[in-house]
């Protein structure tokens, strides 16, 4: 197997940035994790420490080239295997330098020394080499670099989404990290970012807009315009448009969180609905429930946060407040519009509104009426 080791060469002058070019992030990995995965993949990876002089060969690559081509690569080195190849990409910046055993066992204690880049080796080495140059740019030394790198990858992580079965509307515009997983005929629409270690079950539909970070989505499930946040959807669930699934929540299956609907550190049973509307925070809601229009799961006083339950098939109306710690217990109602203080029993109905007066005649004595002119 190819014996490989990865080099860094500390010239940051050209990438504008606070981090090194190793350091800038492609796809939820740096640059150099991204070389790193690739050659462990398909070379047996050593420290420099660790080299030793009777080995047959060994090649340098640099930790800022993860467009690296290893086919390309192995070719040029079973074609010319008893020389020192030079290998650069497209506009003569270096990638990757091959040394076979011969060289290796005679300059063994030049290659052990520090050096800065690999044309600082060759000049050390003192001896004939070949120069062979890729067909596109692979290394990571500006912005500019990177942004060139991130289409390409960005591009080959999405055709292997669709070799294994993934339907993508437009993967110039989809964003899908490395370790992103997504089952089988599911349907990707532009504008979607699928980060860290997200997990998508099969037969989804996903986008467009929308944004899933560390999180698992079931199958068959639904997310339109919308944002979840290291968190778990099952399957035969609706999410969205515009819906904000924060951290720590657990959705449970054929489930709806609708429009403009907000969840935040929650469990959600199955079968319930949250239409739109509604912030539904720190809060335990079970199985067939529903959570009207514009239910706010009041989890904060100033101090600390609390959690309220709702028990499985009660129904919670309209501008309903629920003032955690509360539970409302199942099979119960809570009126529109009312503010919940207390916990509901079971089957009972909660209603904590003022009761309504109709005054007559109030308008004309207030002298309201509109004149026609």
């Amino acid at each position: 197997m190819l014996k490989t080791i990865i080099h860094i060469d500390n010239d940051n002058s050209k990438m504008k940035s606070r981090k090194t070019k190793e350091e800038q992030i492609i796809f939820g990995k740096t640059v150099r994790e991204v070389i790193t995965q690739t050659l462990e993949e398909k070379t047996q990876v050593i420290e420099k420490a660790d080299l030793k002089e009777d080995m047959d060969h060994v090649v340098f690559f640099m930790a800022h080239a993860p467009l690296i081509d290893l086919t390309w690569i192995r070719n040029n080195i079973k074609q010319y295997e008893d020389d020192v190849i030079f290998f650069k990409d497209n506009v003569e910046r270096p990638v990757a330098i091959y040394i076979p055993g011969k060289v290796l066992s005679k300059s063994y204690e030049t290659i052990m020394e520090d050096f800065i880049n690999f044309a600082d080796l060759t000049e050390r080495l003192q001896m004939p080499y070949r120069v062979e140059c890729m067909a596109g740019k692979a290394v990571v030394e500006s912005k500019k670099d990177l942004q060139y790198v991130l289409k390409r990858l960005q591009l080959r992580i999405n055709d292997q989404l669709i070799e294994e079965g993934v339907t993508i509307i437009d993967a110039h515009s989809t964003y899908v990290d490395f370790d992103v997983k997504v089952g089988m005929d599911t349907i990707i629409y532009p504008n979607t970012l699928l980060t860290g270690n997200t997990e998508i079950g099969e037969a989804c539909v996903i986008g467009p807009d929308s944004r899933i970070h560390n999180s698992k989505i079931g199958d068959e499930t639904t997310v339109k315009d919308s944002t979840i946040l290291e968190s778990e959807v099952a399957e035969y669930t609706s999410v969205g448009p515009y819906a904000y699934i924060r951290p720590n929540s657990k959705v449970g299956s054929h489930v709806k969180v609708g429009d403009f609907v907000e969840v935040k550190n929650a469990v959600i049973g199955d079968g319930t609905k949250i239409s739109h509307l509604a912030y539904v925070g720190d809060a335990d809601v079970g199985k067939n429930t529903n959570i009207s229009c514009g239910v706010i799961f009041s989890n904060y006083n100033g101090k600390d946060k609390a959690r309220s339950i709702v028990g499985d098939d009660a129904f919670v109306g309209c501008n309903v407040n629920l003032i955690a710690p509360v539970t409302v217990e199942p099979l119960s109602y809570v009126a529109a519009g009312t503010t919940v203080t207390k916990d509901v029993p079971s089957g009972a109905l909660a209603v904590g509104r003022a009761k309504q007066e109709n005054k007559a005649g109030w308008v004309e004595r207030k002298n309201l009426i509109k004149k026609k002119s």
